[in-house]
């Protein structure tokens, strides 16, 4: 295949990156950032953010760890899959019936937040978003390493998705508490403002290949959507795309759109033996983009591309410097683009939460059970989060978790100081990995993730204001 396609699959996979914020703060009843997961969350003051230091978060899964894709060699170095010296048994076998990665990076501008009247806490920020998605199967990989092993070779490609989203949000939020209607119910919301770079997915439903020496053959069903700027599809003399190039000049503001957050939470207070148990739920990134015909470009693919006229092509063929050349063509060759007459729509991949937690320690404490979805475009990802968290004074938080269902050998950890006056700071991450191996690259040993790749990191600095949700 194409070099290039080889270098942007494996960065792609290697460097993999839900949410902008971490969960393990989810229960931290201080933390100046949790209203992003449930907007009725309020901190004990007001604060504002450390221009251009108000929070950001990176965050990176998948399901694979750095040994699915690189392997040793004999000259004790560290190769990629594709290497003669790597079988196809010993790279196929390690790999799940699906590749799945995500990455996702929050950055907050402006943060701020503060308390009017009788509890009411109100939000602003401004932040930028990025998020990649992608799902692959096997099969790609197989037909990546194998190429035309046997004169005729067949593959079925299934259900293979990629997709990028990168837009700018303003939000404003409002949180309450409704002691006066039924004590300790607090609701909240969010509205965000959006206006995006760009939005590009690729969905190939089915594709099968019949190579052979004298001809090869695609047929395939998808779609394809460029939505904004930055990407411009090449097409040859029939109408089918060739090739994408990235053009600088088509970036810009391509679309807009708006979201809403919604969140309540309810703290037992009535004098019983669970007083302190609270229980909340929140849905995020409810919304969508949309972008004019004109910023719109729709591909799709449904029908057959022969490809033929090939010389001396057999079993002991040098793939690498002609039949491999043609797989970017084969990725894309039986898209065509459609007439847009209406402007697109990109949804965002909206995420669930729903908590419970209980204090005791006189609120110094607490230990708590969060779930969270998030509806991803391509699948959805479902984690299960135990917390602890201790305060052993108002401004300051330890937070501990275990994820259950994504990975079983990462723990996550976060420290936060909120001071009545200065400058505070939080720090942590969800996934900090457990169990680690060497990984040799030109004679060096770097340690990597044994397993599944999960990492994240989370910081940010703040500006006390003072507030009025005090708890002790």
């Amino acid at each position: 295949m194409k070099k290039t396609l080889i270098v942007a699959m494996t960065a792609f996979l290697a460097a993999a990156v839900a949410g902008a914020q971490t969960r393990t703060s989810y229960f931290v009843r201080n933390s100046t950032q949790n209203h992003y997961l449930n907007p009725a969350f309020a901190p004990d003051q007001g604060y504002v953010g450390v221009p251009l230091l108000s929070g950001f978060n990176i965050n990176m899964g998948t399901n694979f760890g750095p040994e699915s894709f690189l392997f040793p060699l004999s000259n004790g170095k560290t190769g990629l899959f594709l290497n003669e010296q790597v079988s196809s048994e010993a790279f196929l076998s390690g790999l799940n019936d699906y590749s799945d990665v995500n990455l996702n990076f929050g950055y907050n501008i402006v943060d701020a937040g503060w308390f009017t009247g009788k509890d009411a806490f109100w939000t602003v920020s401004l932040g930028v978003d990025v998020n990649v998605d992608g799902s692959v199967p096997k099969e790609l990989f197989r037909f990546m390493k194998d190429g035309m092993a046997a004169d005729p070779q067949s593959y079925s490609i299934r259900n293979l998705a990629l997709g990028a989203q990168a837009f700018g949000r303003v939000s404003v939020g409002y949180s309450r508490g409704l002691d006066d209607y039924v004590r300790g119910l607090r609701v909240g919301g969010k509205v965000n403002l959006l206006a995006s770079v760009a939005d590009i997915q690729m969905k190939i439903d089915r594709m099968d290949m019949n190579l052979s020496s004298q001809s090869w053959q695609v047929s395939a069903l998808g779609s394809a959507s460029i939505l904004g700027g930055g990407l411009v599809p090449r097409f040859n003399e029939e109408g089918y795309v060739d090739g994408v190039n990235f053009d600088a000049s088509t970036l810009g503001l391509g679309g807009f759109g708006m979201s809403f957050d919604l969140g309540a939470e309810y703290t037992i207070s009535e004098g019983t033996p669970v007083d302190g148990l609270r229980f909340s739920v929140s849905v995020t990134d409810l919304g969508f983009i949309s972008y004019g015909k004109n910023k719109s470009r729709v591909l799709t693919a449904d029908g057959d591309v022969r490809f033929e006229g090939f010389e001396d092509i057999g079993a002991d063929t040098d793939f690498d410097s002609q039949l491999k050349s043609l797989t970017e063509d084969l990725m894309m060759a039986s898209f065509k683009e459609q007439e847009v007459s209406k402007a697109q729509s990109g949804a965002l991949a909206a995420t669930l939460h729903a908590g419970v937690d209980y204090s005791f320690l006189e609120d110094k404490m607490n230990v708590g059970l969060l779930y969270s979805a998030r509806f991803g475009r391509f699948r959805t990802q479902n984690e299960l989060t135990l917390a602890w968290n201790y305060a052993p004074v108002r401004c300051f938080d330890i937070a501990l978790s275990y994820s259950l269902l994504r990975t079983h050998s990462t723990f996550g950890w976060l420290i936060t100081f909120v001071p009545r006056k200065g400058v505070g700071i939080f720090v942590g991450s969800d996934y900090t990995p457990l169990n680690y191996t060497a990984l040799k690259l030109d004679g060096l040993k770097l340690p990597v993730p044994s397993r599944k790749v999960m990492l994240d990191v989370n910081f940010g600095l703040t500006i006390s204001l003072g507030g009025t949700n005090s708890r002790y």
